[in-house]
């Protein structure tokens, strides 16, 4: 049996079912979107076992697990900052995304 991950571990693997949730929401994930949510993880230090079992989601076609919104209100800015960093990341901002960025600030409790 694995060991528990602490609440930061725990926080990052949220932060990235996110992300993979934003990259989703029009139906496409591109390349670029995969690679910045694969380098946001390194980043966060995520465990890679925890990190194939969501990009297995992906390949064969199962929803993706939702993300544990109470998790995430821990440190809203961070994951904003992250959403941010997906979206802009192929240089343009459209309209589904900024919906998309409005409804996760909602879901998070912050102000517009």
């Amino acid at each position: 049996m694995a060991a528990p991950l602490p609440p930061e571990a725990q926080f990052h693997i949220e932060v990235i079912k996110l992300l993979l949730q934003v990259a989703t929401s029009d139906d496409r994930v591109t390349r670029e979107e995969i690679d910045a949510i694969i380098e946001t993880a390194r980043g966060f230090s995520v465990p890679l076992t925890e990190l194939s079992a969501l990009t297995r989601c992906l390949h064969e076609g199962q929803p993706l697990p939702p993300p544990n919104l109470s998790a995430l209100r821990q440190d809203p800015k961070a994951v904003l900052d992250a959403v941010h960093a997906l979206v802009i990341g192929d240089g343009h901002l459209d309209e589904s995304e900024i919906a998309m960025i409005r409804q996760i600030r909602e879901l998070l409790g912050i102000a517009p």
